[in-house]
């Protein structure tokens, strides 16, 4: 089914080989050498100016992407973002006109606990993505994004397999189980009502 049809009926949508050899191959050594150079930081929760360190809740580290500095691959990877968002205005009307996206390192033993990406008092926020840049992951490595129905029950498992793009309702529970091997991806949230730059 394409991505309208799988987030309209079960919440999420799973693309394989999502960019090109070269701009995924790009990509992961642009994350390895940001993190190498010392550019990461703790993620924390929460919103803006309230944000606040728990790594009882998440133990990753992120880099955000600037989207007025960006290379070819980032450029590719933005284009699709543009292209899902596109597609998701014109048949199911989201109103879909901001993006936002980070790079996400999960070192060994670090994870994400359940939770939603669609604040209670802020619903900006309304298709999750994540795309993974990890080749020939295995199940023995952990990091699977783990995704719940809206009554808690389990709804599918996702191997953070290299060159994978995942997106999701926002306000679909999940979580990122733990990790056993370094884990590189892309997260991104396709928003509404932004008031900076629109795609």
């Amino acid at each position: 089914m394409s991505v309208v049809e799988n987030i309209y009926q079960n919440g999420f949508h799973i693309i394989d080989n999502f960019l090109d050899e070269a701009h995924y191959q790009e990509l992961r050594s642009l994350v390895q050498l940001l993190h190498d150079q010392g550019n990461f930081e703790p993620a924390k929760i929460g919103q803006q100016q309230n944000k606040v360190l728990n790594t009882t809740v998440r133990s990753d580290h992120i880099f955000w992407l600037d989207k007025e500095k960006t290379n070819p691959a980032i450029e590719a990877y933005f284009a699709g973002l543009k292209n899902i968002s596109t597609a998701l205005n014109e048949s199911l009307f989201l109103g879909l006109v901001d993006y936002e996206a980070h790079f996400a390192i999960y070192q060994p033993n670090n994870f994400y606990k359940k939770h939603v990406d669609q604040f209670a008092t802020a619903q900006e926020r309304r298709i999750s993505c994540v795309y993974y840049l990890n080749p020939s992951w295995q199940e023995a490595f952990g990091g699977q994004l783990q995704l719940y129905d809206h009554t808690d029950q389990p709804l599918t498992t996702i191997l953070p397999q290299g060159n994978r793009f995942v997106c999701f309702n926002s306000d679909i529970p999940h979580e990122v189980r733990t990790a056993f091997k370094t884990r590189y991806s892309i997260a991104a949230w396709l928003k509404i009502r932004s008031m900076t730059h629109v795609i």
